[in-house]
């Protein structure tokens, strides 16, 4: 009985590879992903998506990947044995995107190299036995893992998930029951998150296989978390302290990448249990890292390190969002949207994909940012290991831009669920085998409107629904010119008959918002839809005088005996409560070639007391395009004091603390 079990459940997961979905415990999800193929994502986002493919991900070397794992480079503490699983992962997902035959043959051989690297009792790390629980030891296992993971979800091939289960046994033998503890391994000034975080393939192992005892390996994990060890004298605690609202800084150890990794096997580990307590704690810290942790372009740290984030990121903060800790907050933010079915996750991953991430991405998807600052200049991640060609956040960055079309539109109960409005189409079978087809007409967030076109073979009764974002106050939806009510920073549910031709209209309203810092009232930012606007040095020059922003609706004075005098008084600071204020945007005549969007942005001058009172236009333009020249004299800020003393906008030389590690300035590097 037990090997048809497993057969079936084979069979399953090979009728699901190209959906990234769950087959033993989809049910658990409220949403689930798209079939990656099914999305041709265009505009912005589609050229991202295929630079970050073609121009990086699989033009990779990845045979200086499995380098680490024949050679045992990181004998002495080296974290080399995680670039593989990392790129495979991205690899995997690109192939999942756009499966052809030369990417399948990429990803065949670069598994085929990997096993070769395995040893006979199936131990697959890139430490030297005699370093076992080295530092990064466990870490570097993991990606192994979701790489071999995800190349038998890719292709069926059995020999990698026989890889999979043999490393995992390898593993049970010196870290079950009885033997080492997995959190008392890796880095004790981490807590042992790193090792911990091998939660989720060992989850996936077990759908997989259908081998109990991998389950039973991935419980025996979680019950250690509470327990007192060495590195932690009250035990990580993930569970109970999420669940009591502990801050993320105060959490076990406040590494956000490897925490938010341990998360996201708990989110695995409530598909196969349907423990709902294991959600709620992965929900209620999900809700306190936004609230505290993350920062206004869409993510969190500084060096690396949680540090209360939201509250500080008006300070030149020390290596400020790593693109891991960027990438792993939206793969959070992905489990959490199908666990749930919450806009507010991907309104999140909406953000973080266009202003931290995108900013990332430098040299047309060839290389990644390792931190990103909110002011001084941008910094090319270094070449941390040349023999890999690579560094952790080069390697990591395109898994968070590769998940994109699988929440862009996702499967709902009831139909289609579109999360990001971009131009492109996509294809969905409804559960009476009909399949839709969905066509934007956009180049939303450039401009407002955004049109939907419904392609069916014969009319169907279903449901659309439509993210409506949290910042979307006054947008306006209608179908084939139908009014349809709709709500800010929730779903529109849309049922009715639809037919072949039918037309959505959803215009955006992309006013420009005033955003009070939430740990300054004297700092301030403008954002237009989910964009983040930012002052260039290319575009806006120094000058001696201060500038305040300047609100749509602000009241002028005037004194017609004194020739007709204007002048605007001074008004309180924005707090927690105050209403949203809106500020007049123009788009810019000119900006720089590479420059995305720009737009004039009104500021008052203030003379003195009543006198010589007028407006003054700074140019703005979007986040992820504000210092992409990667130069030490391209400079850019987001949060703006008030006043703001012009002379004084753009600290220089912020590189020296984003790289800590010599006196050369990183460069991107030039392939020959």
């Amino acid at each position: 009985m037990k090997i048809k079990q497993n057969e079936l459940l084979v069979s399953i997961f090979l009728l699901c590879a190209l959906n990234f979905t769950l087959p033993v415990s989809a049910q658990r999800n409220v949403l689930s992903p798209a079939v990656f193929s099914s999305a041709k994502i265009e505009g912005i986002v589609g050229r991202k998506l295929k630079n970050c493919v073609e121009n990086g991900v699989m033009a990779k070397d990845y045979v200086l990947y499995t380098k680490p794992f024949k050679d045992k480079l990181d004998k002495g503490g080296g974290f080399t044995g995680e670039f593989w699983g990392k790129w495979f992962t991205s690899a995997a997902l690109a192939y999942s995107w756009q499966p052809t035959s030369a990417y399948k043959d990429i990803l065949d051989k670069a598994v085929s190299e990997l096993i070769k690297a395995q040893d006979a009792d199936g131990r697959l790390s890139s430490y030297p036995r005699t370093e076992d629980f080295g530092f990064w030891d466990i870490w570097g296992r993991k990606y192994a893992l979701l790489g071999l993971i995800a190349h038998y979800d890719q292709t069926g091939d059995r020999e990698s998930l026989k890889a999979a289960c043999r490393a995992t046994d390898a593993l049970i033998k010196i870290a079950g029951p009885g033997k080492k503890k997995l959190t008392e391994t890796g880095l004790q000034i981490i807590g042992g998150l790193s090792s911990c975080s091998i939660l989720e393939p060992v989850v996936l192992v077990y759908e997989r296989s259908g081998e109990k005892k991998y389950l039973d390996f991935a419980t025996y994990l979680v019950k250690l978390w509470s327990e007192p060890n060495d590195y932690n004298p009250r035990g990580l605690r993930l569970i109970e302290d999420a669940l009591a609202g502990v801050d993320p800084i105060l959490i076990a150890a406040p590494k956000g990448y490897e925490m938010m990794s341990c998360y996201e096997g708990l989110c695995e580990l409530y598909r196969v249990t349907g423990e709902k307590r294991l959600l709620q704690a992965v929900v209620k810290f999900g809700k306190s890292v936004l609230k505290k942790e993350i920062m206004i372009v869409g993510s969190g740290s500084s060096g690396e390190l949680w540090c209360d984030g939201a509250n500080r990121q008006t300070e030149i903060l020390e290596q400020p969002m790593e693109t891991c800790v960027t990438v792993t907050w939206m793969k959070l933010c992905y489990q959490l949207l199908q666990l749930t079915g919450d806009p507010v996750w991907a309104d999140q991953m909406e953000i973080s994909l266009y202003n931290a991430l995108m900013g990332a991405m430098v040299e047309e998807g060839k290389w990644w940012a390792y931190f990103s600052p909110l002011i001084g200049e941008r910094m090319p991640s270094p070449m941390q290991v040349p023999v890999c060609q690579s560094s952790c956040c080069v390697a990591n960055g395109p898994r968070g831009m590769l998940i994109t079309p699988g929440w862009s539109v996702m499967k709902g109960k009831t139909g289609p669920v579109i999360n990001l409005y971009s131009q492109g189409n996509w294809t969905q079978k409804l559960e009476n085998g009909t399949e839709v087809k969905i066509t934007q007409e956009t180049d939303y967030p450039v401009n407002k409107d955004v049109q939907i076109h419904i392609g069916l073979p014969k009319p169907a009764n279903f449901t659309i629904t439509l993210r409506i974002p949290a910042w979307n106050k006054n947008s306006k939806l209608m179908v084939n010119g139908e009014v349809i009510s709709c709500k800010s920073g929730t779903y529109t549910h849309i049922k009715r008959e639809w037919k072949n031709g039918d037309k959505i209209q959803l215009e955006m309203d992309l006013r420009g918002r005033i955003i009070r810092a939430p740990g300054s009232v004297n700092e301030l930012a403008v954002m237009r839809g989910p964009i983040v606007l930012a002052l260039d040095s290319r575009m806006v020059k120094n000058e001696n005088y201060n500038l305040w922003l300047l609100p749509q609706g602000t009241k002028w004075q005037s004194k017609s005996e004194l020739g007709g005098l204007k002048y605007v008084l001074p008004a309180p600071s924005l707090s927690a409560n105050s209403p949203v204020q809106y500020i007049e945007l123009t788009p810019s005549p000119s900006k720089p070639a590479n420059v995305w969007m720009a737009f004039e942005v009104p500021f008052l001058y203030r003379y003195t007391h009543f006198f010589d009172h007028k407006q003054i236009n700074l140019t703005m333009c979007d986040y992820a395009s504000a210092g992409n020249q990667y130069s030490e004299k391209n400079l850019f800020r987001v949060w703006l004091p008030q006043p703001l003393y012009m002379n004084d906008i753009f600290p220089e030389n912020t590189w020296k603390i984003l790289y800590r590690e010599g006196n050369t300035r990183p460069e991107i590097p030039i392939k020959k």
